[in-house]
């Protein structure tokens, strides 16, 4: 007697758990993104520097703010890329692959910030350099797996994406992508795809704003 393999399916062979990971990935990625880059800003304000506690005397003491969300916002985005990443499987736009990029770009803003503000050449030149480490390593994933990095690997049910040859494993890969299967993306493959990126990082965008100001 057999058993047919689609029986022996877990909770995380679930299309809704697909889905699901993505969205989280893409809504924490994105809240962690969003209070770091209000914590950078308003340290920027405070003349870039500010402490809190100990026993000397502070000249520019940190809101409560900076203290909460400048260290809990890095480790907290690692974590939800992670765990998204793991959830989603191959799903949906490439957390793996916009993180970076997202975090650079959103950093090279505050400085080019503080140069417009306070005319601070330093930040226009860390600022330059912080936009390139950014968009570079985007385009390069881009131009070598376009579908894989936009779309994803495979779709809600875990079947692989048709995709144009060659695909390239981009900057971030540990090792070849697998063969492309016969399962050519729909319009609404899509749409889930990139609207579940876009709902989610619009939430977390939302929310990040809401609670940063709250605390401040």
């Amino acid at each position: 007697m057999t058993t047919d393999a689609r029986s022996r399916t877990t909770w995380r062979d679930h299309p809704a758990t697909r889905v699901l990971g993505s969205a989280f990935g893409w809504f924490s990625g994105a809240l962690a993104i969003t209070l770091l880059f209000q914590s950078v800003t308003a340290l920027s304000d405070l003349v870039g520097f500010c402490a809190r506690g100990g026993p000397y005397e502070i000249a520019v003491e940190c809101t409560d703010a900076i203290v909460a969300f400048t260290p809990t916002s890095v480790l907290g985005g690692l974590a939800a890329v992670f765990i998204g990443s793991l959830l989603a499987q191959g799903f949906g736009a490439s957390m793996l692959a916009f993180a970076w990029p997202a975090l650079f770009v959103s950093l090279s803003v505050t400085f080019f910030r503080s140069f417009a503000l306070y005319a601070d050449w330093s930040g226009l030149l860390i600022g330059i350099m912080f936009l390139a480490m950014g968009l570079a390593p985007l385009v390069l994933m881009l131009r070598a797996a376009p579908q894989r990095t936009i779309l994803g690997r495979v779709d809600a049910r875990g079947e692989a994406f048709w995709e144009p040859h060659p695909s390239q494993p981009h900057l971030l890969s540990l090792r070849r992508p697998k063969e492309p299967g016969e399962n050519h993306a729909t319009a609404g493959d899509w749409l889930l795809s990139v609207g579940v990126a876009i709902g989610a990082v619009t939430a977390g965008v939302w929310l990040g704003v809401v609670w940063f100001g709250a605390v401040a």
